[in-house]
């Protein structure tokens, strides 16, 4: 169909002709590129052939697909939990027609007012319901991932999450330190705001308390109100359950028996080493060695926005830009750059012409719901920014992370292999990959 995003991305492949630049977001395009008329022809001939079949049954009993989540609720009895990925100014609607179905609900899209992200979740507590959301990005319930998940072990460690990409960071550690995750939920990356008063995060807190099969519990956020934060570590520490917390910015003392940790990476070796049990696994301690310091600027392009902020706060000095592709000024009419990663990676190649530009630091998220090839895609976006840089006679270096485990579809031992083969240093977490970048960068702050 021909919507506005549909056109430009035609428009940036080479498929779209002149007439399909005035099509309206109601219209068809076939698009065909070929290497001959003759098998362009065949091509246009076999999809019109495919618009003029009809359909296989016609009858009187066909099944329709449902119209509503109530409809659909009632054709799939043993259903509990809806997920509505819908523009913004529709998600609330959804997602009231859900809790009035009786389900759980991930709330996937972004642009919800911070009001109708209220009432949804008093309304969903009220009904003893859960309200994922709204941009809840990432959630693992019994092992089954919803948005963007990796496929992470199951094990004692609950995990409670105002962050998509700080829930995946977290988790895809514990599974490479050897642990496992009983259940990671995903609140929404507001619900920390002081109008909205950890409302989900108190709940899920409550059930990880009850739970017997959660022995230790993570409290992961992105920057919280000062009120909200001591509300919701007094709840934590009165479940008897350890707890680590990742809440940053926050600058109070915890209460005891929780853990405040200042990065990612602490929270999972944290949670790791709360179960009583030696940390196994591969060495979170070394970061590949820089081949030498570098006299412009750090530039951070980033498809997780929590990851973005802490590389941000760890890099520091002034001067240095972070740019999350994953905020709402970049996917509004676009699909998230863990699916489609392509603004971002031309970026990336750009960087290379910016004679400032001195170091580049990158992310790279796996799991289902990602890129088949994240780090295929960006490695030639890499190899063309050193590539520009070349012929400046300059030379940018390039910082990575990848996000995952080898158990993902994409691999990360392989999504890492293209990275370095593009010539980019690969640091196992994201805290090593900013300090290596904070060294990188050093002398030109220094100066």
């Amino acid at each position: 169909m021909a919507t506005d995003l549909n056109r430009r991305l035609l428009a940036d492949a080479g498929l779209l002709p002149p007439e399909a630049e005035r099509a309206g977001s109601n219209d068809l395009v076939i698009a065909v590129s070929a290497e001959s008329a003759d098998a362009a022809d065949a091509a246009v001939g076999q999809a019109e052939g495919l618009l003029a079949t009809r359909r296989g049954d016609e009858g009187p009993h066909r099944s329709e697909p449902p119209r509503s989540v109530i409809g659909a609720a009632r054709g799939l009895p043993g259903a509990n939990v809806a997920l509505v990925s819908v523009p913004g100014p529709h998600a609330a609607a959804e997602a009231h027609q859900a809790l009035s179905a009786g389900l759980h609900v991930f709330l996937f899209s972004d642009g919800v007012p911070l009001a109708d992200e209220v009432r949804l979740k008093r309304r969903a507590q009220a009904r003893g319901l859960l309200l994922m959301g709204p941009e809840c990005g990432t959630s693992l319930i019994n092992g089954v991932g919803l948005g963007f998940a990796n496929r992470i072990r199951r094990g004692p460690v609950g995990l409670v999450a105002a962050s998509g990409t700080g829930l995946q960071e977290v988790s895809s550690l514990i599974h490479r330190l050897g642990g496992g995750v009983s259940q990671g939920i995903g609140t929404g990356g507001r619900d920390l705001h002081e109008a909205v008063g950890g409302l989900t995060t108190l709940q899920v807190l409550a059930w990880l308390g009850r739970d017997p099969e959660t022995q230790v519990i993570g409290l992961l956020s992105k920057a919280p109100s000062s009120a909200v934060a001591e509300r919701v570590l007094d709840a934590a520490r009165a479940l008897g359950k350890p707890v680590v917390a990742y809440l940053p910015g926050w600058p109070g003392p915890p209460p005891a028996g929780v853990l405040s940790v200042l990065t990612l990476e602490e929270a999972a070796l944290g949670l790791v080493r709360a179960l009583g049990t030696e940390v196994p696994g591969f060495d979170m301690t070394r970061a590949p060695r820089a081949r030498r310091r570098r006299s412009g600027r750090a530039l951070g392009l980033y498809t997780g926005g929590t990851l973005c902020d802490e590389a941000r706060a760890i890099v520091g000095g002034d001067g240095h830009e972070f740019i999350d592709f994953g905020d709402a000024a970049y996917t509004r009419g676009r699909p998230h750059p863990i699916i489609d990663p392509s603004l971002r990676n031309a970026q990336v190649a750009r960087a290379g012409d910016d004679t400032d530009v001195g170091v580049l630091l990158v992310d790279v998220i796996l799991g289902d719901g990602a890129h088949p090839d994240p780090s295929g895609a960006l490695a030639a976006a890499i190899r063309e920014a050193r590539a520009r840089a070349r012929r400046g006679r300059r030379t940018i270096e390039v910082v990575a992370h990848v996000v995952g485990t080898d158990e993902d579809p994409q691999g990360l031992a392989d999504q890492e292999g293209k990275l370095r083969a593009a010539g980019a240093l690969v640091c196992p977490t994201n805290r090593l990959a900013a300090e290596l970048v904070r060294d990188l960068v050093r002398e030109r702050d220094a100066r």
